[in-house]
């Protein structure tokens, strides 16, 4: 299925959207980062290849925290990086 995944905040330097065809979230996001370097894959997955715990990630605008989504054709992935502020 062909998905958009979108980027904000320090992850915009890589794009600001791009659509994916992927059937998992996993697989979705590891086919970005075939596109958009090693710096990406770095910034997205642990040393394990496990999606980082601290990126917030929601799917049609919904926190997936800890959950696996439902992914359909035309999902909108956003992906953000840890927020900090003062």
């Amino acid at each position: 299925m062909r998905v958009k995944v979108q980027l904000f905040a320090t992850l915009r330097r890589f794009g600001k959207e791009f659509e994916v065809e992927g059937n998992s979230l996993e697989e979705i996001l590891k086919k970005l980062a075939e596109r958009l370097g090693e710096e990406f894959y770095r910034e997205i997955f642990d040393e394990n290849g496990k999606i980082r715990s601290d990126r917030i990630i929601t799917v049609d605008g919904r926190n997936i925290k800890d959950e696996r989504p439902k992914l359909k054709e035309g999902s909108v992935i956003a992906i953000f990086p840890p927020i900090a502020g003062g």
